[in-house]
């Protein structure tokens, strides 16, 4: 039931998609400003902000899974944006780099990271690592708005970048369709807006078109966002934690995060 009502949700939104397109600002080109980098660092990773406390999550992830990495092995953060990811990732592995297409978010990566290389480009329009490969890969906040085409071309470059078997891939979909960010979605549709979603499903299919597959997968944030806002934002992320503990509660929850490999039988 739930896999037919998905089904129907993401054909409505593709046509609502592709009636808006024509208005829908390519994501390449969404965060190349210096008011939108100081936006994320003032903004949307404010202290206490409910995407810091989703950040504070993921940071719980992301060190689990680097720590399976050995020392030399090699890391590439895509749309690394302000470098908060990759900052945290460098002191994992032996060789690190980051790659952006906004020079104004690399520059404040720049005051952060230690000795990771940083890139400004598009790695789905030209090959910056031609004779690189990477045994860890991650790509946050970039899929859940890019349009279509450009999840694609990203997913497939990506899946092209790792090393061999073993190498990982982690991205995330912030905006889980069948989290509270359904009601959010009606909301916004009911005004004239237009709100990106994926779900679990989607995302599957996205990996496996790629030939990867998904080896382990989170999620985390179940309270709405408008009560981080109304209530003691602590007291809700200790609530986040309590309902995470509850059999099957990812499938609802806001942040899903991918651990991708490739598929040992894709050609």
């Amino acid at each position: 039931m739930i896999a037919t009502i998905d089904e129907f949700l993401w054909l409505f939104g593709a046509i609502f998609g592709m009636l808006r397109s024509i208005k829908m600002k390519d994501y390449r080109v969404s965060h190349a400003s210096e008011r939108k980098s100081l936006q994320y660092e003032e903004v949307i990773y404010r202290q206490d902000s409910y995407d810091d406390f989703l950040w504070r999550a993921e940071q719980n992830i992301l060190r689990k899974e680097f720590s399976r990495l050995s020392p030399g092995m090699r890391y590439l953060d895509f749309a690394c944006g302000t470098g908060r990811i990759l900052q945290l990732g460098e002191g994992y592995v032996g060789d690190s780099v980051g790659i952006d297409i906004a020079p104004e978010m690399l520059d404040i990566a720049r005051t952060k990271v230690k000795h990771s290389r940083l890139v400004a480009g598009d790695l789905t329009q030209r090959d910056y690592f031609s004779e690189e490969l990477f045994d860890m890969i991650t790509a946050f906040r970039f899929f859940l708005n890019a349009q279509p085409s450009l999840r694609e071309e990203g997913m497939n470059v990506l899946a092209s970048k790792l090393h061999d078997k073993n190498s990982t891939l982690i991205f995330n979909m912030h905006g889980n369709l069948w989290s509270h960010r359904l009601g959010t979605k009606i909301w916004f549709w009911l005004r004239g807006h237009r709100l990106n979603t994926s779900s679990y499903r989607q995302s599957i299919q996205l990996v496996h078109a790629h030939g990867l597959e998904v080896i382990r997968w989170y999620g985390f944030g179940w309270v709405p966002k408008v009560f981080y806002r109304i209530f003691n934002p602590r007291i809700m992320f200790a609530l986040d934690h309590k309902i995470a503990k509850i059999p099957g509660a990812r499938y609802v929850a806001y942040d899903l995060v991918f651990v991708c490999r490739r598929k040992s039988d894709f050609a």
